[in-house]
């Protein structure tokens, strides 16, 4: 161009060439020196990798270059390494200043770290320096964090060690819990120190910036899904020992790494399902994107699918096993609460296990789990403070279930103004209560008690409810039962029943439980009948070691075939139940019924039709009596039936298997309901089965007078009353479905009117309306307890726990 240039200007005139030259020089100089000096600078130092990314940052690109141009040559790795793999969004508004700052930080805790040999530098890179974990919000978390953390982990020797001191030491320190009340899932480790509340997400995240601050490798796990849909998970990994091992946030584990309430649920993750797959976090392009279950349309966190590690490592449970996962709440809809849980075979009191369900603080999936075998039933007891729930477990076919467990279905609904009785209120009370139980029929009809008696009733239900139940046991209206008593006797109309007494081991502090057992027999002569009760007077063993009983050897009142289960039979074991309630000493809520043969008939009558008077009931050698034995009664009690193979006689054995195929229809999908057990033993015929030691097995069970569901299909005319309800004018197939919680009263009939319902404290909140749903028709009522409802009950069942306070009449 410059000789073409120069042929012009010869052409136009040499006078002017000359001039023409020094501009043409003048113009061209500076550029020809910026040339040479781009040809003299040296070539940037990053990677190509880095190099494209520089190219995707927008305007944000002048701050990148410049934390690639002055971060140390010792830190340039580094440096590369996080502008070459950090997510498009952070490309476009990371500032130099953060980089170049967090770079310097992560190298020194890294260079510091006792630990530093054993790090790999490409775990370094990806596990140790980066300034995220997900995509949590980008802020200025590692300084800090140094500060807090560096002097946790003094004396540590490894990376391991320090990450299991910061999991116990840094969430006490700074106040930081679980909470479902956490802003988001996805918080940064300032956000969680602010508002001391995090998901499990946030308490991961956390826990990870905190080990990085120190020096120890550390990325998020979690999974999506459990595999029981249960919901997702999130937790930590840490590299130690040249593997990694996983850390529940914020949930040391006294065994250690690799321990976690979460274990077990880890081993059943699917690896080739993405939903049900563990990943963990990578901030090192892997081609695997994260599944974010906050944020299921973000795509930009790196994931290595880790599942096989964790499948590989935790045993699964056998096919004979059931995994039982307990919750406890305080309420239907309630808050979770720590409470200890004991779970006991109900055959066989030895196998038992125990555990604390978890409260608030712990994650909504962290759920106190055992395995147990599913050939038991279970009863899962809790305690809580004064509170103690009784719950059944009857396992299905599924490989796990959850019972979750309420603790106001067994916990008196005290007032908020509730205080104990002065001295001079129960002495008052007591004598009331004397002269009530000594009135006549109309006397008591005309009493009135005064406004400051049923202001005791109402702030102190328990306390009065004694005071009543011992001003009962001293009336003087007992003299015909009494006099029975004392003569080892009991009777219901003409019908009498002699029965032998037997003390077994030392009173419990509550009072003797009572065996009753009936004999075998039956439609036979005097002698043979009177033989068989010789027999089952010691036919069941002692065991004085369970902590002492009564055992009564009841005779039948007759001959006859069905001498134990006629019409007359159950208001004679009623009588025979208040009896030891008002002389023997009996804890209410411990009478047991059994028998064989004969005995196993009445048991398989008697206990469907009262099981509010049982806390369990066993039956050998007997069989359901068509028209008068019903298993749908049984939702709420123990109960066990024994038959041999081949006891075929009146069909025996095929009786009791369609028993037993009833309650599991019963039953259905529900494992807290109709702890039924029928038990075949093989080879055996109708004697000599092994059941001499059956009171070893029912001891432990406990009546629940107030259950919160009731089925009551009546099948006869004389039983009037079913745990808190009460019906005039019983009948076959007449039923009553009855549901009691949270304050709200569910009634269904069938045939049935009119009917009672019994309520108190243990059931409803006087303070609240009960909401009442009557056969599809909803409308709430207002009760208030009543000393003349809590008397009368006491006075028709005889039996503090069946008394109450209240009452609805259904029309």
């Amino acid at each position: 161009m410059l000789v073409s240039l120069k042929s012009f200007l010869t052409g136009v005139g040499g006078r002017h060439y000359f001039n023409f030259s020094i501009l043409l020089v003048g113009l061209l100089l500076p550029g020809l020196t910026a040339t040479a000096r781009a040809a003299d600078a040296p070539a940037p130092w990053w990677s190509p990798a880095a190099a494209a990314a520089l190219d995707d940052a927008g305007t944000n690109r002048a701050a990148l270059v410049e934390a690639l141009d002055k971060v140390p040559a010792a830190q340039r790795e580094g440096m590369d390494f996080l502008i070459a793999n950090m997510p498009a969004v952070d490309r476009q508004q990371l500032s130099a200043d953060l980089l170049l700052k967090d770079v310097a930080l992560a190298y020194a805790g890294w260079e510091q770290a006792p630990w530093h040999d054993q790090i790999p530098p490409e775990i370094f890179l990806n596990d140790v320096l980066p300034y995220a974990t997900v995509n949590e919000t980008r802020d200025d978390w590692r300084q800090l964090l140094i500060d807090k953390c560096t002097p946790l982990v003094a004396g540590c020797r490894t990376p391991g060690e320090a990450a299991l001191r910061l999991n116990e030491k840094l969430f006490p320190l700074t106040g930081v819990h679980y909470s479902t009340a956490r802003k988001r899932a996805d918080q940064s480790a300032l956000e969680t120190l602010d508002s001391k509340l995090a998901s499990c997400t946030g308490l991961s995240i956390l826990l990870v910036d905190a080990c990085r601050a120190v020096g120890v490798p550390a990325r998020l796990a979690g999974t999506p899904m459990w595999t029981d849909n249960s919901g997702n998970h999130s937790w930590v990994e840490v590299w130690d020992g040249g593997r990694w091992h996983f850390v529940g946030a914020s949930e040391p584990d006294a065994k250690g790494l690799d321990h976690g309430w979460f274990e077990q649920k880890a081993a059943q993750a699917k690896a080739d399902e993405p939903k049900y797959a563990i990943y963990a976090s990578s901030f090192k392009k892997t081609g695997l994107i994260f599944p974010l279950d906050w944020a299921p349309d973000l795509t930009y966190i790196n994931a290595v699918n880790v599942t096989d590690r964790y499948a590989q490592e935790q045993a699964k449970p056998a096919a004979e096993k059931v995994r039982l996962l307990v919750k406890v709440l305080d309420h239907p809809k309630g808050k979770r609460v720590a409470a200890a849980v004991t779970v006991t075979a109900m055959d066989d009191p030895a196998v038992t296990f125990s555990g604390t369900s978890r409260d608030e603080s712990a994650d909504l999936n962290n759920v106190q789990t055992f395995d147990l075998d599913r050939s038991h039933l279970y009863q899962i007891d809790v305690v809580a403070g004064k509170a103690v729930v009784h719950q059944a477990f009857c396992p299905g076919a599924a490989e796990q279930e959850t019972a979750v467990v309420y603790l106001s279905d067994s916990t008196t609904l005290m007032p908020a103004d509730f205080k104990a009785l002065t001295p001079r209120q129960a002495a008052k009370l007591r004598a009331t209560f004397d002269r009530y139980f000594a009135a006549n029929a109309r006397e008591q009809s005309d009493w009135n008690f005064t406004d400051n008696e049923e202001e005791c009733l109402r702030q102190n239900e328990p306390e009065v409810r004694q005071l009543a139940w011992k001003a009962y046991l001293a009336a003087p209206s007992h003299g015909a039962l009494q006099s029975d008593f004392q003569s080892d006797r009991v009777r219901f109309q003409d019908y009498v029943s002699p029965y032998t007494v037997k003390i077994v081991g030392q009173r419990p502090a509550n009072g003797w439980p009572v065996f009753i057992a009936m004999h075998g027999g039956g439609g036979v002569e005097k002698e043979v009948n009177d033989s068989q009760w010789r027999i089952m007077q010691k036919y069941y063993r002692d065991h004085p070691e369970l902590g002492g009983y009564l055992y009564v050897a009841l005779r039948a009142p007759n001959d006859t075939w069905n001498g134990f289960y006629d019409d007359y039979v159950y208001p004679l074991i009623d009588n025979l139940t208040r009896e030891f309630r008002l002389f023997g000493d009996a804890d209410p809520n411990k009478f047991f019924i059994m028998g064989y043969s004969h005995g196993g008939y009445g048991a398989f009558a008697i206990g469907p039709k009262i099981p509010d008077h049982f806390a369990a009931i066993h039956a050998s050698a007997g069989a359901p009596t068509d028209g008068e034995t019903t298993g749908v009664t049984l939702r709420n009690t123990r109960f066990t039936c024994m038959v041999g193979e081949l006891d075929t006689m009146y069909g025996r054995h095929d009786r009791d298997l369609k028993f037993q195929k009833e309650i599991a229809q019963l039953r259905g999908d529900r494992t807290d309901i109709y702890p039924v057990t029928v038990t075949v033993i093989a080879g055996n015929g109708h004697t000599g089965l092994p059941d001499r030691d059956k009171i070893t097995t029912m001891y432990s069970a406990v009546r629940d007078p107030v259950p919160r569901e009731l089925t009551w299909l009546q099948t006869d005319r004389v039983v009037t009353d079913f745990f808190w309800l009460q019906c005039p004018n019983p009948a076959k197939q007449h039923e009553i479905d009855a549901t009691c919680r949270d304050n709200h009263l569910t009634i269904i009939t069938t045939n049935v009117s009119p009917a009672t319902v019994y309520l108190d404290r243990r059931l409803v909140d006087f303070s609240r309306p009960v909401m009442l749903d009557y056969n599809g028709k909803t409308a709430p009522v207002r009760l208030r307890p009543s000393l003349r409802t809590l008397c009368a009950t006491l006075q028709q069942r005889g039996d503090p726990d069946l008394a109450f306070t209240a009452r609805v009449e259904l029309p």
